[in-house]
């Protein structure tokens, strides 16, 4: 046993995050942490990590363990002027640099690091690239258990392909992981423990076949919690009956109504606890539209800022109820193209001379989803911002509490909210602006798996009109009903995602060169 957590208490404020709770991290485990964004994932990691310590019971440390590696949601502010190179490099003590640095190489293979970004700057690297300069840096710690949180997030396909390798091909530490990514958790774990209510519920299996178990489990407690409740009234109108027929008159009789009573309030105390899931709501309401035809587009090229055409557009046509995937690999020009979208939606773009065309119907009213969340007024309270979409303060109010936002929340600046509760309020926002078609951009970024599910039962079950970009491999399959891929420089519809699984798979160990400025996605 390498950690034991021995009935852990903690948190912020005056509810605990976690109570009680109790569970242990064993050689061999590779752990999926799972829970609703602000469950305590991310301070149970600090706990284990010694950052916080617990107002109750104890997490004992086995003496095996001589080193806990962490790999954080982001890149440090204070790493980013260092190169690549010399990032990994530290991790090598002084005294072996001179006959280790040759470690730092290996890593940066094993992860496909190109040449040419060796000795950038961290700072001038994607997202993608700096994830990995974290995990290449764990891996050269060599420590007794890796903590990684949201390891999947800013990574292409071909990375987060490349990170399943490694997990499962060359890490061969115990590792805990916190992700909302269905098909990683599924492929790279082999136990989870589900965060809930302040409970930590051990399964020793996958996260799909977990949640299975939760699910039965709860459907058992709550059968038993009906077969309690049905006894306790019972026993309750039993013993109301003696008391009626003794009237006062019997003590042995009242004796026993009183024991009765007693019997019904014990069995009350200790009825089956029975998981009550937070009410949270994804519902766009989008307006009605009646043409068929939503998005025309003929001949048209995506270009790159510096005017570098990335890919061509032949013919595309969207009508209601098409959920359109594009599918491409990072640099190609996903971003680019609904970028161009929004343009178009504002101002028609007509060549007639060229046959060169990407125009919206007139009814199209459009919500776009930015994954960076850039449109959001980080200066308003998220009340200030509900009520700036024509909400009175009551329904704002009733619209947040929906949305999973404690009513203590409500004056907070949107700045001062989590990534996963600034994705919450952008959808938020979608569903009140009532639009009919939306464009979104890596839209389950920041959201818990149970929003997730949400959302893509909304757009699904409400037949929305949509073109998505994503790397959340569930989400393309489960919402997608239409495929465009990328490719030699030409978007095509394809039948189906699993070619281009195959293709990002081959190319996973010849990753391309890529940083901030160049990056086109």
């Amino acid at each position: 046993m390498l950690i034991q957590a021995e009935k852990i208490t903690f948190g912020y404020t005056d509810k605990p995050l976690f109570k009680q709770a109790s569970f242990s991290i064993n050689e061999g485990d590779r752990i999926g942490l799972v829970g609703d964004n602000g469950a305590g994932k991310s301070t149970l990691f600090k706990c284990l990590l010694g950052i916080e310590k617990p107002y109750e019971g104890q997490i004992v440390v086995s003496r095996n363990v001589d080193k806990i590696a962490y790999i954080p949601q982001s890149l440090p502010t204070d790493l980013k002027d260092k190169t690549f190179y010399d990032y990994l490099l530290e991790a090598i003590p002084d005294d072996e640099r001179d006959y280790s640095a040759w470690k730092v190489d290996v890593a940066m293979e094993d992860i496909g690091v190109p040449q040419e970004i060796r000795h950038f700057p961290l700072a001038n690297l994607s997202g993608g690239w700096q994830r990995m300069a974290l995990i290449a840096r764990a891996m050269l710690d060599e420590p007794s258990l890796l903590l990684m949180d949201e390891p999947t997030n800013y990574l292409d396909l071909e990375k987060i392909f490349k990170l399943e390798d490694l997990l499962l091909n060359v890490i061969k530490i115990p590792y805990v992981v916190i992700s909302h990514d269905r098909k990683f958790l599924d492929k790279c774990t082999n136990k989870t423990m589900h965060l809930r209510d302040g409970q930590i519920i051990c399964h020793k299996v996958p996260y799909s076949h977990a949640r299975t178990c939760l699910l039965e489990e709860d459907l058992a407690a709550a059968k038993a919690r009906e077969n309690e409740e049905a006894e306790i009234e019972r026993i309750r109108a039993a013993a109301k009956r003696i008391h009626i027929w003794s009237a006062g008159r019997n003590p042995d009789m009242d004796k026993r109504a009183k024991a009765m009573y007693t019997r019904a309030n014990q069995l009350e105390a200790k009825k089956t606890e029975v998981y009550i899931a937070a009410k949270r709501e994804i519902d766009f309401n989008p307006d009605d539209i009646r043409p068929k035809v939503l998005l025309r587009i003929n001949n048209y090229q995506v270009v790159a800022p510096d005017g570098r055409v990335l890919f061509k557009i032949p013919e595309m046509n969207v009508k209601k109820g098409d959920r359109v995937a594009i599918l491409a690999t990072n640099g190609v020009g996903k971003t680019q193209m609904l970028e161009a979208l929004m343009r178009a939606y504002k101002s028609p773009i007509i060549d007639s001379k060229n046959n060169v065309e990407m125009r919206f119907n007139p009814q199209v009213n459009i919500g776009y989803f930015d994954q960076h969340m850039a449109h959001l007024p980080l200066h308003k309270t998220i009340t200030d911002y509900i009520q700036s979409l024509g909400k009175t303060t009551q329904e704002a109010t009733k619209l947040l509490v929906n949305a999973g936002f404690l009513y203590k929340k409500h004056t907070q600046k949107v700045s001062e909210l989590s990534q996963g509760e600034k994705a919450r309020l952008a959808f938020l926002a979608l569903k009140v602006g009532k639009f009919n078609f939306f464009i979104m951009d890596e839209p389950t970024n920041h959201i818990d798996i149970d929003g997730q599910e949400k959302f893509e039962d909304a757009v699904i079950s409400e037949g929305h009109t949509c073109i998505f970009v994503s790397h959340d491999r569930y989400m393309m399959e489960q919402v997608a009903n239409k495929y465009y891929q990328v490719k030699k420089g030409v978007l095509v519809p394809v039948d189906s995602v699993e070619p281009f699984y195959k293709e990002v798979m081959a190319k996973k160990d010849i990753m391309t060169f890529e940083t901030k400025q160049s990056k086109g996605r």
